[in-house]
């Protein structure tokens, strides 16, 4: 691998957390597999409004389901966030923090994507009617994310299988794979890859980073408490009565 005009440089282990098509770039003709990954792009618009009290409502925010025809999305949204709510104590002035986003599945096959101006005013659009925020934000930030999040479509568990053969036959087990392409799309997935596979280096179970497709986990027996076992262990620690926050 080489930047910046740089001699190549040798590695004994290599850990790679980029998307599975990228991957496959990189080694053309070795990770099919991973070449067959889809991913979709999305657009996200942060807003900032000055009044605290714009919302209607209080919560996470919410997703917009795929049932939902394009008529009554003609913005072609996934959800909104409200991110004052969402993420509380993190703000140093007051107000209303919003993200709309678009895109996703509804996106396949686009050449071309909005551009800023666009994201804004589909964003300002999708806030009147949904939650009838109808004053203009303080401030607006537009981001297009292409192809960044993996679709596990149909057949994801055997093209995993696949991919970890790939590695292994080409690599032999020199190259490891982590991130939203391959066990998860969410952070903590990622973060719980991140740390499997720096454990199994350890104890040397980590061979591609999707090994568990081919070696599922052993499950672990748990033993959930009855009711009648909880209300004894309340009792015997706060009286009965859990304690208040």
């Amino acid at each position: 691998m080489t930047a910046n005009n740089e001699p190549p440089k040798t590695y004994e282990q290599v850990i790679s957390t980029v998307s599975g098509h990228a991957l496959s770039t990189l080694s053309p003709d070795n990770l099919p597999s991973l070449a067959s990954i889809h991913s979709v792009t999305v657009m996200v618009v942060n807003l900032y409004f000055t009044d605290p009290n714009l919302l209607p409502d209080r919560g996470f925010g919410y997703l917009i389901p795929r049932s939902i025809s394009f008529d009554q999305n003609p913005e072609c949204a996934l959800g909104v966030v409200f991110d004052s709510d969402a993420t509380i104590g993190q703000d140093s002035v007051s107000g209303t923090k919003l993200t709309v986003m678009f895109g996703g599945h509804w996106w396949d096959g686009f050449d071309s994507y909005p551009d800023e101006e666009e994201g804004a005013a589909m964003a300002k659009a999708v806030l009147r009617r949904h939650l009838n925020v109808d004053v203009e934000p303080t401030a607006v930030n537009v981001g297009l994310q292409r192809e960044c999040i993996p679709q596990y479509t149909v057949g994801h568990e055997a093209r995993m299988k696949s991919a970890h053969n790939e590695l292994m036959s080409t690599f032999n087990g020199k190259l490891k794979v982590a991130g939203n392409s391959y066990t998860g799309v969410g952070l903590n997935d990622c973060v719980r890859a991140a740390r499997d596979i720096a454990m199994g280096m350890i104890d040397g179970r980590a061979k591609t980073g999707v090994e568990e497709f081919v070696y599922p986990r052993g499950w672990v027996e748990t033993k959930i408490p009855s009711r009648a076992e909880i209300e004894q262990e309340l009792e015997r620690r706060y009286g009965g009565k859990p304690p208040r926050n």
